[in-house]
């Protein structure tokens, strides 16, 4: 895709954009800290960066294939200073200038913001999520790996989202996503909440229904909330979400190219606690019965799984370190009508002095497809008998090291790899399967930060 076709999609889908996950987690805030300098009291705190790099992955189009690029991206944060009105912004985009992503000179581009009000008893949110891509997200701010936006800032990237989970050889995609809440305080320690959310995720391309499933997905929360003291509080929650897919795409179920696949819809109810442990250790669980149904059954029975989160996080002087885990239904991230994944996630981030910046992530993830798979669709095993269900492992992980050059300027080299596999491929899936590298070497100019890094 053209570069100015996909700037311009950008500029007419940020008005509406946002970010969610198929399971319920906690809200992660976009806020980049106060670090930095302010325009003005009414100004807030702004940071950017620019950087230049370049890029080699090895093995993502083939086995033995390399592929390169110069890649030419920024970062903006900007967080205003209210606490009745609180505004966070958050942006990383680039231009790939090469063969990297398989299409010649592409764009990548996510942004993400946030508006809050509160008053005396109410407290309102809006956020939003935007993110265009011409490949799965795996690691970093951006979710391109190799660019240098390895441990920016601690929020959630596109690799979280809608476009996140399993990966896809597919172009360019969108992920869009809007979500609200809105919380009561009714005494001192008693709040009641609701909240929901609206994502889409759509392929782009003249083929695109035939390499993905797009897919839309609305779900809603009512919770009622309880704080046990000043470290500590529970919630009970109630969860209903559907998701709708569109399009065309290999039939799992053995009737062929073109067939739609049903509607999915997921009904849950979790117990929440969080807790802060100390003043650099806090963590949060949620896990509750989740019931799943479907236009049809004979493709996605009905049944009675678990969802589940839990996030273990650490911040104490120069170093930053969190771990996450989510078990429950997800849409498929274009690969699958509808999957169960369980996902564990892990960063780490730690400054060795002023100079030195080390960043490590890794991902994990197991998912098995909703759809049932009919026996003598070619590429199942032939002494399969009954229907069974399609199960991708997907590990990723980038580690990166930064090094100041001088005030404004510092340098930085990046290694990231990634594996995918499955028990059974369907011809024409739009599915990545074996093992790939990327390696990036870059130098970062940020006039805006007061600590070695994007921010």
């Amino acid at each position: 895709m053209k570069i100015r076709i996909a700037i311009s999609t950008f500029l007419l889908a940020a008005s509406s954009i946002s970010h969610s996950q198929a399971v319920p987690t906690a809200s992660t805030s976009m806020a980049p800290g106060n670090s930095g300098l302010n325009f003005s009291p009414l100004d807030g705190v702004f940071h950017y960066a620019l950087s230049g790099s370049e890029v080699v992955q090895y093995g993502y189009f083939g086995p033995s294939q390399a592929t390169y690029a110069t890649v030419l991206s920024g970062n903006a944060a900007y967080t205003a200073k209210s606490e009745a009105r609180p505004f966070n912004m958050i942006f990383a985009g680039g231009v790939s200038l090469g063969n990297q992503s398989g299409q010649g000179t592409t764009s990548f581009w996510n942004v993400e913001a946030s508006q809050g009000y509160a008053t005396r008893h109410w407290i309102f949110n809006i956020s939003d999520a935007f993110s265009f891509l011409p490949q799965s997200p795996t690691t970093g701010l951006s979710g391109i790996p190799g660019v240098g936006d390895l441990g920016a800032i601690p929020v959630q990237g596109p690799a979280e989202g809608p476009a996140g989970g399993v990966l896809s050889n597919s172009g360019n995609r969108i992920s869009n996503v809007l979500t609200g809440s809105v919380e009561r305080q009714i005494d001192h320690a008693t709040s009641i909440s609701g909240s929901g959310s609206w994502s889409v995720l759509h392929f782009l391309g003249e083929n695109a229904n035939n390499e993905g499933f797009d897919n839309t997905q609305i779900s809603g929360t009512v919770a009622l909330n309880r704080r046990l003291d000043g470290r500590s509080s529970v919630s009970l929650n109630a969860v209903y979400s559907t998701i709708n897919y569109s399009g065309t795409g290999t039939g799992f179920s053995g009737t062929g190219t073109g067939f739609v696949q049903p509607d999915i819809e997921t009904r849950g109810l979790n117990v929440s606690y969080q807790r802060l442990l100390s003043r650099s250790f806090s963590v949060s669980v949620s896990a509750g019965p989740q019931w799943v149904s479907s236009s049809n059954s004979s493709l996605v029975p009905s049944s009675l799984n678990a969802a589940a989160t839990a996030s273990l996080s650490y911040s104490r002087g120069l170093t930053n370190a969190s771990v996450n885990y989510s078990h429950g239904v997800n849409a498929g991230s274009g690969v699958l009508a509808g999957g169960t994944a369980d996902t564990t996630y892990g960063s780490l981030s730690h400054s060795y002095g002023r100079n030195w910046v080390a960043s490590l992530t890794a991902s994990y993830s197991h998912t098995a497809g909703l759809t049932q798979v009919a026996t003598g669709i070619p590429g199942a095993p032939t002494n399969q008998v009954a229907p069974t269900n399609q199960v991708y492992d997907t590990v990723f992980g980038s580690a990166q090291v930064t090094r100041r050059i001088s005030t404004h300027f510092s340098g930085y080299v990046s290694y990231g790899a990634q594996n995918q596999s499955n028990n059974f491929s369907i011809p024409g899936q739009n599915a990545i399967n074996g093992t790939s590298q990327t390696f990036g070497v870059g130098i970062t100019f940020s006039p805006r930060s007061t600590r070695l890094g994007q921010f």
